[in-house]
């Protein structure tokens, strides 16, 4: 029979309880400021009565004064009587209202196994169609759950022996489980690689790497996540536009999402008159060369670094670029008017002492 393996991801943790915790945007479960954190979760149902299970396993990164408590157990009945009404265990441990002092209390009494600061558990003597469990960690201070999964069969080789030898829950049995976990996490190595060369999931630290790989050199911590991966996706595209006005638009558009304006002194020097050509070379450089781009925001001397680094890199070969932010101002139509002592200015924050005097052209709004 194949192994089954139930993985339990960001969208199902969400249907879990978990006081103490919240969920990240790439599925882990990370801790808050409380002492106690508790990650409560719907049954596993195997869908087979008396049904084995193997192992237990989780991803746990935490302080050295916290410590991180498992309690699983596994059970044929869904229901359980309390007060003499019928109560569904999967909804008693997910219920909010609920302490976890009684969820411990109850988990204690179906005779749960309870491992700490271990981070495989094997559960070879547990049989039952569900599996319930929760996991607790105790004490202040940042934890990270990840990567939950549970081995139903939990062993590869066990039935590779003879029948005498396939005790379940033996010293042997048990024994195997170690080379059985490590030919596990093999195949879940050798399963994730794909992802490493998905640009959309792959760790961020490899993004550099492979624009280097398509001649072009990036850094990890210039631009955020989002743009670096936009970038990294589009470098084809770009190679195939280097040196030309298409690839410099391309990649502003990336990094801020519109389009510049791209102005080439060789094209526009014809429809300048003589009489203002000193200020034209002043505003868009002497050489034929010279390129201004105009974007439409200002930009912080690390953006402009940034953004010039990555531009250098597609620009024509002699050409020289100028970078410039364009404030954001207000515009009046072909209608409007300003009377004596009108003003245009932006809203700013002002405090007025008590021996302040205003002069009459100060305004309060």
């Amino acid at each position: 029979m194949a192994e089954m393996v139930y993985s339990i991801n960001k969208k199902q943790m969400e249907e879990g309880f978990f006081p103490g915790f919240y969920i990240t945007e790439n599925g882990m479960i990370e801790t808050d400021q409380q002492e106690e954190h508790f990650f409560f979760y719907k049954a596993i149902d195997s869908t087979i009565e008396d049904s084995t299970w193997g192992i237990f396993s989780f991803s746990v990164t935490m302080e050295e004064n916290m410590a991180c408590i498992v309690h699983v157990t596994a059970k044929n009945e869904a229901y359980f009587y309390r007060e003499n009404e019928p109560r569904r265990i999967e909804e008693f441990l997910c219920d909010k209202e609920e302490s976890s002092d009684i969820k411990k209390k109850f988990m204690k009494m179906a005779g749960a196994h309870k491992a700490v600061n271990q981070e495989k558990i094997l559960l070879y003597d547990q049989r039952g169609r569900y599996l319930y469990f929760f996991i607790e960690i105790i004490g202040k201070g940042k934890a990270t759950l990840s990567h939950i999964r549970i081995w139903q069969q939990g062993d590869n080789f066990m039935n590779t022996f003879p029948e005498i030898y396939r005790q379940r829950n033996s010293f042997f049995h048990r024994y195997l489980s170690i080379f059985s976990t490590i030919y596990n996490e093999f195949e879940e190595r050798i399963e994730e690689l794909p992802k490493l060369l998905d640009l959309d999931v792959c760790p961020l630290s490899l993004l550099p790497l492979y624009a280097s790989w398509m001649g072009v050199e990036v850094k990890e911590d210039f631009f955020s996540e989002e743009i670096l991966r936009k970038l990294v996706k589009n470098i084809y595209f770009l190679n195939q536009r280097k040196g030309t006005k298409a690839a410099i638009e391309k990649i502003i558009e990336i990094i801020f999402g519109e389009k510049p304006i791209i102005l080439e002194k060789n094209r526009m020097a014809d429809y300048i008159d003589s009489s203002g050509y000193k200020e034209f070379e002043r505003l868009y450089g002497k050489s034929n060369f010279d390129v201004t781009i105009l974007i439409y925001r200002e930009l912080t001397e690390l953006q402009k670094n940034q953004l010039m680094f990555l531009l250098e890199q597609y620009k024509p070969l002699r050409c020289k670029l100028h970078l410039i932010g364009l404030k954001k101002m207000g515009t009046l139509d072909s209608y409007s008017y300003m009377d004596m002592n009108a003003g245009i200015w932006e809203k700013s924050g002002a405090k007025l002492d008590e021996k302040t005097t205003m002069d009459s052209v100060m305004v309060l709004q």
